[in-house]
Order: structure tokens, then C-alpha cells, then sequence
């Protein structure tokens, strides 16, 4: 029976992200303290409502709570994480979720819509490439301050799937070593990740260790295989600082000599140039479905001509 629920649990986690189409929902909570507050990064009780496929209006009560480091610096509006209760998910397109990292529009201008549409499609792209990848829901979000009804916003967001379920659904385990040594890892994932990484010109990694008194890595989970100490795989997230993005707030490491984050900077192995060569085959084979997933057709007009500009380079 106690497998049972787990396996249900599991393939109820699924049907969030098995939909590429975009999920209208509204989020009810103390939106303006929340944003007031959002460096201290609160917890506030919310209320997250969408319509199902019958047309029926669900009502879930989430905590919502600001996350992140360098977004909570430069962004006008944070990035947010919704906690879910899974005895409150019931059968909802929530079910299995706990917590979901939520990317938001930073900035209320036009370039703060390119830069989450071109983040939501390097995530996309690179589930073109590869099933070791983070899958994302786009949300069309309707956000209302609970304590005054005067206050709404409607913007665009979305949401990133656990690494929990990412490990599940690859029958991996999810693990923080404090390091990682090239060897340890997958020749072929790694080539197909540190190419992406080339590609939409992103710096803002590290796939050896993590920051002083983290586990490895830098924007990147590690899954392993029980009892291997090898063929390990990162995934990669947070891609706010690549060059194709190119925010107003992304500065190149100061430990690389690019002057700016536009520029390209191949971080890979000399080690695994044999996979490197793999890699590119694929890539070329998957260019169009890679550059279709990549750059939305919603971006402005400008930034859609520079986005197409930077990858076809």
C-alpha cells in the first residue's frame, strides 16, 4: 500500500510539466510586503487558484516565500518559491509537488519580459538535448495583494521542477558532495552541458565545487547512480548571467579574461574532446528544434533579431 502511494504520488508530480501550454493562475497573498520585504526573504501564507481541464476552479493554499541572491539585488519584483502541502494538493495539477522554484519577471519593462522568455527557452533548449535537464511550465500569473484590492499585477512567470523529481523520473540520486573530479563525471552529459553553456555564452557556473561551505555545484545539481562513484551528470540552472540573455545586472567573473558576459568563453575539458566532437554532431543535427525552443517568438522585435544574431555566430 505504502508503494502504492508513492508510485501515485509520483506520477501525480508528473502532470505539471508534461504540458507545454501555459498555465493561467492567480496568486492572493501580502504581495506589496512581500516585495517591501523580499531581501529578508519572508514566508507569507497565499492562495494559488487555476482552472482545470474541466473548466472547474481549484483554490490551493501555498506558502509563498522570495528566494535567491543577485535577483533579490537588481530585480524590481523577486524571484519566488512556492511551497505546496501535499496533504492540501489533493488531486490537483499540484499533486507530488512540495517545493517549486518560480521564476518572475524582474523588471516591469519590455527587456524584463525578453529576459524571462529567452531564461524559460534555454531551459527548453536544453531538454532538446538532453533528458538530464530541468523541465519548466510556463504561467500566465494574475498576482493580487491580498490586503488591499487595489493592488494587481498579470505577468509572465514560470516554474522549475524539483531536483527531486528530476532524479526520480531518471532513476538517479540526487547528492551535495564537496567536490566533484572530472573523472567522476559523465563524459557524454558533460560535453553536451559545458557545449550548451558555450553556446548561450553563460560563465556563471561550476561543476568541481560549490560556493565556501557548499556542496558542489554551482548552479548545478549532481545525480548519481547508487553505489557508483562515477557517470555522474550535473543539471544546470540559473542562466540570468549568459551572454544571450545579457541583463542589465550580468558582470563576467572577474576569474575569466572576458570583459563582458557576451562574450564566449568554452569552459570544458581537454579530457573529453572526443565527446566534445559527439556533442557538436548533435547539436547540428538539432539545430532548428534547439533554436526554436530557444528563442520565443514572444520576445520584442529588437531583441528576437540580436537573440537569432548571437546564436547563428
Amino acid at each position: 500500500m505504502v508503494a502504492f502511494v508513492v508510485l501515485a504520488n509520483s506520477a501525480s508530480a508528473d502532470l505539471l510539466f508534461e504540458s507545454s501550454d501555459v498555465l493561467n493562475v492567480t496568486i492572493e497573498a501580502p504581495m506589496r510586503q512581500l516585495i517591501q520585504k523580499m531581501e529578508r526573504k519572508p514566508e507569507f501564507d497565499a492562495v494559488l487558484r487555476y482552472q482545470d481541464e474541466s473548466g472547474d476552479e481549484q483554490v490551493l493554499p501555498v506558502k509563498l516565500a522570495t528566494r535567491g541572491n543577485s535577483r533579490l539585488e537588481a530585480c524590481e519584483f523577486p524571484p519566488l518559491r512556492l511551497i505546496i502541502d501535499a496533504g492540501q494538493a489533493g488531486d490537483t495539477l499540484f499533486a507530488g509537488q512540495h517545493k517549486l522554484k518560480m521564476v518572475t519577471q524582474c523588471a516591469r519593462s519590455s527587456y524584463g519580459k525578453d529576459w524571462l522568455f529567452l531564461e524559460l527557452g534555454i531551459y527548453r533548449a536544453y531538454n532538446v538535448i538532453t533528458d538530464y535537464s530541468y523541465r519548466v511550465r510556463e504561467l500566465r500569473v494574475t498576482y493580487r495583494d491580498s490586503e488591499s484590492q487595489r493592488w494587481e499585477r498579470i505577468q509572465p512567470a514560470f516554474i522549475i521542477e524539483a531536483t527531486g523529481e528530476v532524479a526520480r523520473r531518471l532513476q538517479r540520486n540526487s547528492i551535495r558532495p564537496a567536490s566533484v573530479k572530472v573523472e567522476q563525471y559523465s563524459v557524454v552529459e558533460s560535453a553536451n552541458n559545458l557545449l550548451f553553456q558555450y553556446l548561450i555564452g553563460n560563465t556563471d557556473f561550476a561543476i568541481k565545487r560549490g560556493p565556501s561551505g557548499e556542496g558542489c555545484c554551482h548552479n548545478g545539481r549532481v545525480l548519481a547512480n547508487s553505489g557508483t562513484q562515477n557517470d555522474w551528470v550535473v543539471l544546470p540552472y540559473d542562466f540570468d548571467q549568459a551572454g544571450l540573455i545579457n541583463t542589465k545586472y550580468a558582470l563576467p567573473s572577474k576569474q575569466f579574461s572576458i570583459s563582458r558576459v557576451t562574450t564566449r568563453l568554452y569552459r570544458g575539458f581537454c579530457s573529453h574532446n572526443d565527446a566534445l566532437k559527439d556533442a557538436i554532431i548533435l547539436f547540428n543535427q538539432r539545430r532548428d528544434e534547439i533554436t526554436t525552443a530557444l528563442i520565443s517568438p514572444e520576445l520584442k522585435k529588437r531583441k528576437l533579431e540580436r537573440s537569432h544574431k548571437y546564436v547563428d555566430d
